[in-house]
């Protein structure tokens, strides 16, 4: 897997969060988002993804918390992600009990998120965030609905080896533009 590290700092009135990851790591968690079940998720990410996280995170309420973790562990994706040298597609197809999920990445830089979860779920708002911030183009489709926890954690594992075969080394081209080049003032 190529590797790539990022640290990231968020800081604002309702929360403070640090986040260090690393694209080549063992796939191990250290943190929290203060919500048992949205920690739970991102862990399972993070394991299939196979990439080293560790999170700091504190603020005024859960929510708000999580959003903000989401928008940082995505910020941090973003920096670390390879340039050249990587898949760019994956692909996973997920059972989890009676829950049937397929879940599909580009690391292409233009963001776009698409899902079958419930757009009232916190879950749901929290990859949304990730993703969007990471400036990934995901998709998420629940084959086979069932236990709304099985669904959700088949899409986060689905994510991380999605995400984990999108990042396999290769030595096609990473897309027919080129390197995209981009000039922006301070």
């Amino acid at each position: 897997m190529t590797r790539g590290k990022a640290t990231v700092r968020r800081a604002s009135n309702e929360t403070s969060i640090f986040v260090d990851l690393d694209l080549g790591g063992k796939g191990r968690f250290a943190g929290s988002l203060g919500d048992p079940l949205l920690t739970h998720l991102l862990e399972t990410f993070v394991r299939y993804a196979g990439i080293d996280l560790r999170v700091e995170a504190k603020g005024d309420e859960t929510h708000h918390v999580a959003e903000d973790v989401a928008h940082t562990v995505g910020r941090a994706l973003r920096k670390a992600l390879p340039a050249a040298g990587v898949a760019r597609f994956g692909e996973a197809l997920v059972p989890m009990d009676e829950a049937l999920v397929q879940v599909a990445v580009d690391l292409v830089d233009r963001p776009y998120y698409r899902s079958d979860l419930p757009a009232s779920s916190m879950a749901e708002h929290i990859l949304r965030s990730l993703v969007s911030e990471a400036r990934l183009t995901f998709h998420e489709v629940t084959l086979r609905p069932g236990e709304d926890h099985h669904v959700l954690e088949a899409t986060f594992k689905g994510f991380g080896l999605a995400l984990a075969r999108a990042l396999e080394p290769s030595t096609r081209g990473f897309s027919l533009k080129g390197k995209v080049a981009w000039e922006e003032s301070p």
